[in-house]
Parts: structure tokens; sequence; C-alpha cells
């Protein structure tokens, strides 16, 4: 929140700057293709694992996970409030 007093002394410039950045601070992220994920519950032993949204179903995901490169399941679907964007060291 900027004071009215400081608001007043900024260019239009800033201020288009400031309210775009807002704007675009308030709008989630949401997991879709591409995005680098994990599991969102702690509890589960994909929660450290880096998986990569493959495919978009609607409500759900495809996620391919790296630890399962080397398996012959490489991929499972899951509802996106099940995952959360990856935090860990990337690859």
């Amino acid at each position: 929140m900027i004071k009215s007093d400081y608001w007043a002394e900024l260019s239009i410039q800033e201020t288009d700057l400031i309210t775009a950045l807002q704007k675009a601070s308030s709008q989630p992220d949401i997991i879709g293709v591409g995005s680098i994920v994990a599991h969102a519950d702690p509890y589960r032993t994909l929660y450290v694992a880096r998986g990569e949204v493959i495919q978009d179903l609607g409500d759900e995901v495809i996620v391919a996970w790296d630890c399962w490169k080397e398996q012959s399941k490489k991929a499972d679907r899951y509802f996106r409030d099940e995952l959360r964007f990856w935090q860990g060291e990337k690859k």
C-alpha cells in the first residue's frame, strides 16, 4: 500500500507500472503444461520428487516424474490441488 502523499508525487508511468505489478502479483500461478511440480502432501513420497506436467485434462493433469524414468509407469494423473510448484534445486 502506498500512502496517498507519495502516490501523488509519482509519474503516470510509475503509477501504471505499480498498478500492473499489483494485479500480476494478486493472480496466483496456475499449474499447467510445462510446470515443474512436486506433491503437495508432505507425507507422500513424491513430496520431494520432481515432475513435469505433460498433459492438461481440465480438472486434472498428467505428471511425468523424474524418479520414475527407469520404471514402466512413468506418469500419473493428479488434481491440481494435490500438487505444488517445485521449490527444490533444479537439476
